[in-house]
């Protein structure tokens, strides 16, 4: 019965999404994507493609499916579809914006890296693109090469967040603590609602055995709704600092429960027996 009332259902809806028109079918998808009902939308958009295969503006609709499949997890799929746009119109930069976070999604960072290049190299001003490449290049352990991205940002927009983002992490990896902590104080000072902000100079705090201020921005990151598995790897490393093994013994199994790899937490663990 299950099965049958699932094949009705499917029936159903492709039949009404047929019986529309091309808009119509569009201004669906859209609903659906605002209620990130992502299956029905990918249905919705599929269907108007194939209505009018030659409708000009199926370019923008093969972003828009390449995103929605992207949020499916359906990299593949979405590859398709960014490709298919990028060879019709291959000067757009915000396509290639696109495919560059798919790949890195896909953990294709090389790819991702030749389309932020091909980006900068189009447009010298897009700091998106020269944020995201300065992040690969510290991934890559090219700090020099970090740097000038993130000091291109800073030398076009002194004020730019991402621009001094990417220095604080660069001083992270190279040990600067200090000079991280200053910059993320400056940033939380304008932006106070940011979690990312707090986290992050929680980890600078850590390690310049500054455990009450840790404690209060872990807290403030938690607040604000920082919900990654590394806030509770930080504030078990924390806990550990203060000699709470039990707490710290927790906030690892949480982080673990989160999709840390076993791994890790075992070598963590191990320091709170």
């Amino acid at each position: 019965m299950k099965k049958l009332y699932t094949f009705v259902l499917l029936f159903t809806l492709t039949f009404s999404i047929w019986a529309q028109t091309y808009e119509e079918m569009v201004t669906r998808a859209m609903d659906y994507v605002d209620l990130k009902d992502y299956a029905a939308a990918e249905q919705a958009m599929i269907a108007a493609l194939r209505k009018e295969p030659a409708n000009p503006n199926n370019i923008m609709l093969m972003v828009n499916l390449g995103t929605i499949q992207r949020n499916l997890g359906q990299f593949e799929d979405a590859l398709v579809s960014y490709n298919v746009a990028i060879e019709k119109y291959p000067e757009k930069t915000f396509l290639r914006h696109s495919r560059a976070a798919l790949y890195c999604d896909m953990g294709r960072f090389e790819d991702a890296m030749k389309d932020y290049n091909t980006i900068v190299l189009t447009d010298t001003e897009d700091i998106e693109a020269l944020y995201r490449r300065g992040l690969l290049y510290l991934a890559n352990k090219n700090l020099l090469a970090a740097e000038e991205d993130f000091d291109n940002i800073l030398e076009k927009a002194p004020e730019n967040m991402q621009g001094k983002m990417g220095l604080a992490l660069l001083m992270k990896r190279r040990g600067e603590f200090k000079e991280a902590e200053d910059i993320y104080s400056d940033l939380i000072y304008k932006y106070r609602n940011n979690a990312d902000l707090y986290f992050n100079r929680a980890e600078c705090y850590l390690q310049l055995d500054k455990l009450a201020r840790t404690n209060e921005d872990i807290n403030k990151a938690i607040e604000l709704g920082y919900n990654d598995p590394l806030i509770f790897l930080l504030r078990g490393q924390l806990r550990l600092a203060q000699y709470d093994k039990r707490l710290a013994k927790e906030d690892f199994l949480k982080a673990q429960e989160m999709g840390v790899d076993e791994a890790t937490i075992a070598d963590l663990l191990k320091l709170c027996k």
